[in-house]
């Protein structure tokens, strides 16, 4: 009796431990994908690449820069994943573009740190079209975007993404921000200089 008893014992342990285990990994599975970044690009400026066409002179939107700017990094300790919605200038965004940004925010996961990469035209029109959606609610988001294309030597772009991806780590949950030049700004109050084109806080102007 006692014998039986124990082996009911140690299978009951080993039940009990493969359930935790199983508990655990799918804890850590769910607390990773709820911190990875989330990387969605629309196109713009930072993009633009070489033309690859022959005797072509105009700069192609490519694939988003954001991916080369982050493999790049060999002790970027933070998982990503990079997903491209759009390949267009900001100027020629519209409405069904923008219900694709709101609808990828909508799905992440609670407490996502998302990055959109944006032409800086009309970046803050998308920003503001989250904010009013309530999709970033419970997330973070901070959109950037550059000056010159990444591909230049003197572009801005890795400076301006380094500084969204901090962001995101840092914000409130439900924040939607323009990450550009060194500021974190609000969506619903920022605005650009038409003489620098710089963005800022309107109260700033």
């Amino acid at each position: 009796m006692r014998k039986e008893s124990g082996t009911k014992e140690i299978e009951s342990s080993q039940k009990f431990n493969t359930h935790f285990k199983v508990h655990k990994t799918t804890m850590q599975r769910t607390k990773i994908e709820q911190h990875k970044l989330i990387v969605l690009g629309m196109g713009g400026t930072i993009d633009k690449d070489y033309p690859r066409s022959t005797g072509g002179y105009a700069f192609e939107i490519d694939e988003p820069a954001a991916e080369r700017i982050l493999k790049q990094l060999p002790s970027l300790n933070l998982q990503f994943e990079v997903r491209s919605l759009c390949r267009k200038d900001s100027t020629e965004i519209d409405a069904f573009e923008r219900e694709k940004l709101v609808a990828a925010i909508r799905a992440a996961p609670p407490s996502a740190r998302i990055v959109v990469t944006h032409g800086t035209d009309t970046l803050i029109e998308t920003a503001r079209v989250l904010v009013d959606s309530g999709a970033a609610e419970g997330k973070r988001v901070a959109f950037t975007g550059a000056m010159k294309p990444e591909r230049f030597k003197d572009s801005d772009a890795s400076f301006n993404l380094g500084g969204a991806v901090i962001a995101t780590a840092q914000l409130p949950l439900g924040s939607v921000v323009v990450c550009m030049g060194g500021n974190v700004i609000q969506a619903n109050v920022c605005v650009r200089d038409k003489d620098t084109g710089c963005f800022r806080d309107q109260k700033y102007l």
